[in-house]
């Protein structure tokens, strides 16, 4: 025997019920939402993970915030308070927030160091160069110095409180003439060479005679001889800014004037070789 199912008021009644019962079914079994304060900190916590300098200069800051960040997870499958839960991820946040400011702090200390150290090699570089510098200058220096006093050896100059003074005697001339001799020629020659070699040097060309004729003679004759030898070296490439020629005729003997021996020393040409930086123009011979 079948029995009819009938729908009516209290069967309505149980269908909404029952629909009521199966709303509350799917919600429970729907799972609650990751709080967003939650999603936040992992996102941050990630970032910073993936951040080399983090993870050099703020290791032990980074390993606080990801064991903030576990806290803030394990609250939330454990007992889905959202309280508890964004208290933990705002502090994961903040813990992420602090290795990032460590880290970068430390990052610039380090390339402050680096500078630093980059700085002072640099400046033990500099004064190594420099200290080579000055002593190759101190070796050149050295190899000039002795070059120039074989020079005047050669020469055959001597030093006094003028300078070097080279004195070539009566050879240069004919007597009573301003003319130089071939022999004359030659030994100037090698003052040629020396003043090419050493083009810091001025020189002053003197010419001295004896007493025998006027004081007027005598002065023209051994200016005449000075000018001689002047254009003879201008002659031969040496600049005339280098060079000034002077007649003190027989005021300056180095021998008594009343024999041949001593006539023949006072006819003389001397040359002055100035120190370095004295300038010919201005040169006063001592008294």
């Amino acid at each position: 025997m079948i029995i009819p199912f009938s729908i009516g008021g209290s069967s309505r009644a149980g269908i909404f019920i029952l629909g009521i019962c199966l709303g509350f079914l799917v919600v429970a079994c729907t799972p609650p939402t990751k709080p967003a304060d939650l999603k936040r900190a992992e996102v941050a916590v990630e970032q910073v993970q993936t951040d080399p300098s983090i993870t050099q200069y703020a290791p032990v800051k980074l390993d606080e915030a990801e064991e903030a960040l576990q806290r803030a997870r394990v609250a939330w499958e454990k007992d889905k308070s959202v309280e508890e839960v964004d208290h933990l991820a705002y502090l994961a946040q903040q813990r992420a927030a602090i290795a990032e400011t460590a880290a970068a702090e430390k990052a610039a200390q380090a390339e402050i160091k680096d500078l630093a150290q980059g700085r002072q090699q640099m400046l033990v570089e500099v004064r190594e160069l420099e200290a080579k510098q000055a002593r190759e200058q101190a070796e050149m220096a050295e190899g000039e110095v002795r070059e120039l006093k074989q020079r005047l050896e050669e020469l055959k100059a001597k030093e006094t409180k003028r300078g070097y003074v080279v004195t070539v005697g009566d050879i240069l001339f004919e007597v009573g003439r301003a003319e130089l001799t071939p022999g004359g020629m030659q030994n100037l020659f090698r003052l040629v060479t020396f003043l090419k070699e050493f083009p810091d040097r001025e020189i002053v060309v003197e010419g001295h005679t004896d007493s025998t004729g006027s004081g007027v003679y005598n002065q023209e004759l051994s200016q005449q001889r000075a000018n001689a030898v002047r254009n003879f070296l201008i002659n031969n490439g040496i600049a005339p800014e280098r060079i000034v020629a002077r007649g003190y005729g027989e005021d300056y003997p180095v021998a008594p004037n009343d024999t041949t021996a001593g006539r023949q020393q006072n006819r003389r040409v001397e040359i002055v070789i100035l120190r370095a930086g004295e300038q010919a123009d201005e040169y006063r011979r001592p008294g």
